[in-house]
């Protein structure tokens, strides 16, 4: 009983001695000072865009069919596919045999109209001679003029014959009516050439266009004037086109109308190139940020949203389609509410923003 009272009054004391030994309590850490930023804000507004993607096809506007006025057989052709054609130059010949006959018989045919002219004139000349003199009748007269005027009609419609005979030796050497580049040749030398059916292929190089189709439900959005991002796989960056045609009639099969979108000169763009025409027809309710906004904080995607005071709070954010230098967002933003536009890494929840310009 006595052992059991000394441990009693001594057991406080034991740890009075364990606590003086062992220094001072350790002190709570202390808690960091909320710093303050002049970083930009912006507001969030219900602005992105609704867009509608198509593909398609880089075409020529100036693909033209060279075709032969004449009937005849190809002599030569003088290009290949592939081959770069300037305007006015020769790209096939044809045989002008039956062209040069025709030119010889319209030549005679014109001889022979120049001699009875010449012929009705000294008639004339020597009639109204006679006439002043009253040695012929006025039906005389009136018969040897007659004569003359249709000596002077035959010689004028030899002429006419000759030259429209000189004018087929011309298209007897097919030219090209464009500067470009041969990309079909449809004939060899020695096939029979008929007019209207195409020899060759020629494209021009300039006045490119992207040749898509749109659906019927999409087209009423499109119009002249209206403006399109297209992509090709070819180039690095995309084009800013513009819609320059909509074919009012759809494909009764596919639902779909041809639109064409007018493309700037390009170095590196040609015919025939695979992408893809992107339209804005409309903007949705969901806000969208900048990618400077974004931050990551324990692994989640979000941003800093302002409070009343001021006050940087980080807020999660469900992101959905993105672009280079923007995300929309579909969840965690709403709209009127400010947020940083360009975080900085050391940014934390607690901190003040002072408003600076938007970068």
């Amino acid at each position: 009983m006595k052992r059991k009272t000394l441990f009693t009054h001594m057991a406080p004391l034991a740890l009075y001695a364990l606590l003086t030994g062992c220094g001072k309590a350790p002190e709570a850490p202390a808690q960091t000072a909320a710093k303050t930023w002049n970083l930009p804000v912006m507001t969030a507004t219900a602005s992105a865009p609704v867009e509608y993607t198509t593909v398609g096809s880089v075409v020529s506007d100036q693909r033209v069919e060279v075709a032969s006025r004449l009937s005849g057989y190809i002599r030569e052709i003088q290009v290949q596919e592939g081959e770069r054609v300037r305007r006015g130059q020769v790209l096939a010949r044809l045989d002008a045999a039956d062209v040069e006959g025709g030119i010889r018989q319209t030549r005679a045919a014109q001889g022979a109209a120049e001699a009875a002219f010449r012929d009705a004139q000294t008639d004339l000349d020597r009639f109204e001679r006679l006439f002043e003199r009253g040695s012929v009748s006025e039906n005389e007269m009136r018969k040897v003029r007659l004569k003359f005027d249709a000596a002077r009609e035959v010689l004028n419609q030899a002429r006419a014959g000759l030259d429209t005979a000189l004018a087929q030796r011309a298209y007897a050497e097919i030219v090209s009516p464009v500067a470009g580049t041969v990309v079909a040749r449809l004939k060899r030398a020695g096939d029979l050439a008929v007019p209207g059916m195409p020899l060759l292929t020629v494209e021009s190089g300039r006045g490119l266009l992207f040749e898509t189709f749109v659906a019927e439900g999409q087209v009423a959005a499109m119009g002249e004037g209206k403006p399109a991002v297209v992509s090709l796989d070819r180039l690095p960056t995309p084009l800013e086109g513009t819609v320059t045609r909509v074919v009012p009639s759809g494909d009764p099969v596919t639902r779909s109308y041809q639109v064409k979108i007018a493309l700037p000169e390009t170095v590196g763009l040609m015919p025939g190139m695979f992408g893809r025409a992107v339209f804005t027809v409309g903007e949705s309710p969901s806000p969208v940020v900048p990618r400077r906004a974004l931050a990551e904080r324990g692994g989640l995607t979000g941003v800093f949203v302002l409070d009343g005071e001021g006050r940087a709070l980080f807020r999660w954010l469900r992101t959905g389609r993105e672009w280079p230098d923007r995300v929309e967002v579909s969840a965690g933003l709403a709209a009127d509410e400010r947020f940083v536009a360009a975080v900085e890494p050391a940014l934390r929840d607690g901190d003040r923003v002072m408003p600076a310009e938007a970068p």
